[in-house]
Order: C-alpha cells, then sequence, then structure tokens
C-alpha cells in the first residue's frame, strides 16, 4: 500500500549513485525552478485573489508575525487598487468567458531555496519578476509581492493579459501545453540557470500541480504513515551502499519535508476554502439583491394595475354617498401617488379632474404656487426691513459732516450697529467689521460716514473679543485718519493724543 508520505510527497527514490540510474534526483538534492500560472475568471475571484496575495485577509499557511517581511515590488498594494488598476487597463468590451487575470507563483525546490538564504533567493525572485515585466509588459503588472512569511519564499504577481491589440487573451499569452512548456524552458534558461536551477524534466510523468496546490498535496493526511523507505544497499549489495548516516540524514530531510507540506498544504485547503465560501456569499448577496428588485418590480406592477381598476370603479359609481368615495380615494391616491410612475399620475389626475376632484398634478402646482407667494411675501418683507434701516442710517449720515464722532451715547451705537445688522446680510456684515466699507456700498458713497460706521463697528469688535487681523488693524488706523482729517479743529475730542 502506497503510504501517506509517499502520496504527500512522491516516492522518495535514491539517487543515481546508489541505484543505478532513477531519473528524478530524491528530494533533498532538488534544485528545480518553479513556475506556476494560473487564470482567474470573474471580478469576485479576483478581487478574493487579490485579498489573499496582500494579505488583507487571514492566510492559513502564513506567520502573521513575519508579514513585516514581505516584499513589494510593483503594482497595487490594496484589492481596491488593484481592481482600479484592472479598470483602467481593461477594455471596453469583454467576454462573459474571459480571464480577467493571470496569476504566477515563482518559486525554487524549498530545500534550494533553504540553501539559498535569504538574499540570494530574493535575487532569484527579483529576477524572475524582471523577466515578467518584460513577458507581459510592466504597464500590465496589477500587483508583485515577495512571500517570506510562508515556510519557501516566492513570488506571486497578478497581470492583466492583454495582447498585441488591447485585447483580454490569455490563451495568446499562456495557451496550450506546447507553448508553457516553452515558457517554462525559457524561463529556466533564462532565470534559473543563472541561480544555479534547472528545468523540471520535460515530458515526464510528474502531475503538473495548479497554483492552489502548489504549497503541497494533502489529500491523504488521514492515512499519514512515516513507513520508512527501502534502504539503498547498491550493486551487489556492496557498491554504492548507504552509510548508517547518510540513510538517516535522507530519511530525516524527507519526513520534515513532508510534515512541512502538510502542514502549509493543510492552510492552503483552507485558505482555498475561504475564497469559495466569500465567491459564493458575494453571489448569493447579489441573486439576493436582484430577487428583492424583481420583487419590488412585481409589487409595483400589481399596484398600479390595482390603482387603475379602483379608480374606474369609484368613476363608475353611481350611488348617493358618490362624492364620499371619491374623497376618500382622492386621499388615498395622494398618499401613495408617488410611487407610481409618472404615466399612471397622469392617467389617474385626469380621471379624478373629470369627477371634480384635484389630481396630484394639481395639487401639486397648488403647492408650489403657494410656496413661491410665501418666498415672495418673505423677500419683500426682508426687502423692506433692509429699505426701511437704510432710511434710518440716512438720518446718521446727515448729521456726520457735522460729528466727529458718530453716535457719542451707549444707546446711539446700539442703534446704528442694529441698522447697519438689518440693512447687511451675514456675509456683507462679516466683510465690513474686517474693514472693507465695499461690503456697504448699498448703504452710503459717503467715504467719511462709512469710516464713522466703522470706528463704530471696531469698538463693538473690541468690546466682544473679536480678533482681528494685522490687515483689519491697518484699515481701522485708516478709518480714524480719515475722520480725523475731516475734523482738524476738534480739540474737543483730542484725538491729536492718539497720534
Amino acid at each position: 500500500m502506497v503510504s501517506a508520505v509517499d502520496a504527500v510527497m512522491g516516492r522518495i527514490e535514491p539517487d543515481q549513485r546508489k541505484n543505478g540510474g532513477s531519473l528524478r534526483p530524491p528530494k533533498g538534492l532538488r534544485s528545480f525552478a518553479i513556475l506556476r500560472v494560473g487564470k482567474i475568471s470573474g471580478k469576485g475571484k479576483m478581487a478574493a485573489a487579490a485579498q489573499h496575495n496582500l494579505r488583507e485577509r487571514d492566510t492559513a499557511n502564513a506567520r502573521s508575525e513575519d508579514a513585516g517581511r514581505n516584499i513589494h515590488l510593483a503594482g497595487a498594494k490594496t484589492a481596491d487598487e488593484l481592481m482600479k488598476l484592472w479598470e483602467e487597463r481593461a477594455p471596453e468590451k469583454i467576454r462573459k468567458n474571459a480571464v480577467h487575470a493571470l496569476e504566477y507563483v515563482i518559486t525554487a525546490s524549498p530545500e534550494k531555496m533553504a540553501a539559498m538564504g535569504q538574499t540570494k533567493s530574493e535575487e532569484y525572485l527579483r529576477d524572475a519578476f524582471a523577466w515578467l515585466e518584460e513577458k507581459h509588459g510592466a504597464e500590465n503588472i496589477l500587483s508583485a509581492v515577495i512571500h517570506n512569511d510562508e515556510t519557501t519564499p516566492h513570488l506571486q504577481v497578478m497581470v492583466i493579459p492583454l495582447d498585441d491589440r488591447g485585447k483580454l487573451n490569455a490563451r495568446a499569452l499562456v495557451g496550450g501545453k506546447a507553448q508553457l512548456s516553452a515558457m517554462q524552458t525559457d524561463f529556466a534558461e533564462r532565470v534559473g540557470r543563472k541561480h544555479g536551477l534547472e528545468r523540471g524534466i520535460e515530458r515526464s510523468n510528474a502531475r503538473h500541480e495548479t497554483i492552489k496546490s502548489f504549497y503541497g498535496r494533502a489529500k491523504a493526511v488521514e492515512n499519514l504513515s512515516f513507513d520508512l523507505p527501502e534502504r539503498a544497499t547498491g550493486r551487489l549489495g556492496v557498491l554504492g551502499r548507504e552509510s548508517d548516516a547518510e540513510y538517516h540524514q535522507r530519511l530525516s530531510q524527507a519526513h520534515t519535508e513532508a510534515l512541512k507540506t502538510v502542514t502549509v498544504g493543510f492552510g492552503e485547503e483552507l485558505d482555498g476554502k475561504d475564497r469559495e465560501l466569500e465567491n459564493a456569499r458575494l453571489l448569493l448577496a447579489d441573486t439576493k439583491l436582484k430577487l428583492e428588485a424583481s420583487e419590488a418590480e412585481r409589487k409595483t406592477e400589481r399596484d398600479r394595475r390595482h390603482l387603475l381598476e379602483f379608480a374606474h370603479g369609484v368613476a363608475d359609481y353611481e350611488g348617493d354617498d358618490r362624492q364620499d368615495l371619491i374623497a376618500r380615494f382622492q386621499k388615498d391616491y395622494l398618499a401613495k401617488c408617488r410611487n407610481f410612475p409618472e404615466e399612471t399620475r397622469g392617467i389617474v389626475d385626469g380621471m379624478l379632474e373629470d369627477m371634480g376632484a384635484k389630481g396630484f398634478c394639481h395639487i401639486e402646482q397648488d403647492r408650489l404656487a403657494e410656496k413661491r407667494k410665501i418666498s415672495d411675501r418673505a423677500e419683500a418683507a426682508e426687502k423692506a426691513r433692509v429699505s426701511h434701516a437704510i432710511e434710518r442710517l440716512g438720518t446718521w449720515e446727515a448729521r456726520s459732516p457735522d460729528r466727529y464722532d458718530l453716535a457719542d451715547t451707549s444707546e446711539g451705537t446700539r442703534e446704528v450697529l442694529g441698522l447697519l445688522r438689518e440693512a447687511t446680510t451675514d456675509a456683507q456684515y462679516e466683510h465690513f467689521r474686517n474693514g472693507d466699507t465695499r461690503a456697504i456700498s448699498h448703504i452710503t458713497d459717503k467715504p467719511l460716514f462709512a469710516a464713522q460706521l466703522l470706528k463704530i463697528v471696531e469698538y463693538d469688535n473690541f468690546a466682544k473679543g473679536y480678533e482681528t487681523s494685522n490687515e483689519t488693524k491697518t484699515l481701522m488706523d485708516d478709518a480714524r485718519d480719515l475722520v480725523k482729517s475731516h475734523f482738524p479743529d476738534d480739540r474737543e475730542r483730542d484725538y491729536e493724543n492718539e497720534r
């Protein structure tokens, strides 16, 4: 019976020197460049994959404490940014069965990556990213991240598969076994070889693993068995025989790698289930919204037909309480009519008017007309108030040429301030209290009167603790100087002492 270790790891074979010629080196001695590419169809799946790659969702096979060691190389840093980048690059017309994105995972045999160390493995993955940029174009990279928070460091890249015509065409880029094989060869020769990595054996019986299962095969884990593999005895039981130390080292490496693969395989499987559940939840929510919208449309249509049938029934009614029935129907209709299409309202309004009652449109016109009347009255009252205030200020303007201080009592000051507030809008008064005399040009065109009013406002600013800018203080000083220039002989005010 095949053991679970064999199911997870593949059959462990002694190396060629010791068994007479196996084509594949044993686990622990492999140094393959690993390149996987997967196709993603649909925006929901693309968003879920982006959340996984950019660590916006819990990843069972990743160590959260090492998340800071992940390296962002290019493209989006969040799933929302990735979707926006995709929308900016995607063509207007997209086939229903189109592949929306390609997802690459690049790594190497786990033992080789461990032997390379962090610096050299990062150089390898950065060279792999440069190869992908050349293949697809830097502008088509949606996201690129080196994940160092999992057992084996790897590069995960999502691209939008655009051909030379700007169309989504994954088949032209990665379609067919021959094209995928050629891509594997090109990657191994141009990137892998530089870092001491080989291409996988071409046309071998090894099963190609998808991205979803690239972390490991853990299908037989429930029957996990650590049955010892046979010890290599060599030819004739002498040549190539494994020593105790060699055998135990190979056995330890194989079982350690098996346990790691099973563990992360569990994590990837759970993460895949999370994606499936999330996609199912989104699909269910979308279906629910469509059903609710459809039900709302059906209800509206039922209500519309019922309304028209009832309206015809009221119109044809000839009983003594006809007017009461019309009034009740009108009241009920007016309470609900905004929920009906305009065409339906027009029909019922016409029937009500034929019955001698007002429909929605007529009542709405009356309401708007009344609203306009109220608005016009309010506007007229405001104009009258402003006009009255300006007229009252005119009496102060008449005495301004004969007085240094326009108002020399608290009562007079309060009156002037009150009239100013009535004669100006909030914005006009705010400008004026900051020294802008143009704000009261509708009140007066006399510079002296405006300056005297500004002096009163300055006192009010000071009394209320209103903070003024240096520019405002300068304008106030100019106003005082203007008033003083008109009253050079007014010794009673001692204004010269202000200098």
